[in-house]
């Protein structure tokens, strides 16, 4: 008979507070008003802008998912910035003279072109290779939600067997990369099984975040 283990019950961290927190990483709560973006990879680009109207009276949008928290912007961009889907620019802080002028709105993974869909994968996939020590320190230092259920848990492919596998391996010797992880407890493709995490915090609202901030957009303007 296997025992009941409460996973990590020392490390167990506060209960959330306010709405305007989320989690990221090894369970820390960031506040939204943190949740700023300073890259994004281009999506798709609509150089005639979006919306009814004269084509003159409407404003280049470039669509982008942020290198951070995730976040999917409109931004302001110059008619002729002739930018390629899957390139990184700045985001820009107020109003700046660049290729990307202004943040026009947040939106949400429905607001996104075609276009900007068949590329999103791809580009997730970029920025969770680019940043691999942030990922693998999550695995490294994920800590319980709940009496019940570990952070570890939301990661799609993740059940209470490998939960434990991790955390038990993980006491020995901290990962080192995504490599040594999939090597070390035997599963594949570690950044697809991120990436569907991350899509799910973007498809609907979640009432843990691992990697996202809120997916409530701003208003249009």
């Amino acid at each position: 008979m296997v025992t009941e283990r409460n996973p990590e019950k020392s490390k167990r961290p506060d209960k959330p507070g306010s709405s305007d927190e989320f989690i990221i990483g090894p369970v820390i709560h960031v506040r939204q008003s943190k949740k700023l973006e300073n890259k994004i990879i281009v999506l798709d680009y609509l150089p005639e802008g979006k919306g009814f109207g004269q084509t003159k009276q409407r404003e280049p949008i470039v669509q982008g998912i942020g290198t951070t928290w995730f976040s999917i912007l409109e931004i302001i961009a110059e008619r002729r910035g002739g930018f390629k889907q899957l390139d990184e620019y700045s985001v820009p802080k107020g109003v700046e003279s660049g290729p990307l002028k202004k943040v026009k709105r947040r939106i949400t993974i429905n607001d996104l072109t075609n276009t900007g869909h068949q590329v999103l994968d791809e580009a997730i996939l970029n920025i969770i290779k680019r940043n691999e020590k942030r990922f693998v320190s999550f695995f490294n230092k994920a800590q319980p939600i709940t009496n019940r259920i570990h952070s570890l848990q939301l990661i799609p492919g993740i059940g209470k067997k490998l939960m434990w596998e991790i955390i038990d391996d993980r006491k020995r010797l901290p990962y080192l990369s995504f490599s040594d992880i999939e090597d070390r407890v035997k599963i594949s493709d570690i950044r697809k099984m991120i990436m569907n995490r991350i899509m799910q915090e973007l498809e609907e609202e979640q009432k843990h975040r691992l990697f996202t901030a809120s997916s409530e957009p701003t208003p249009r303007r």
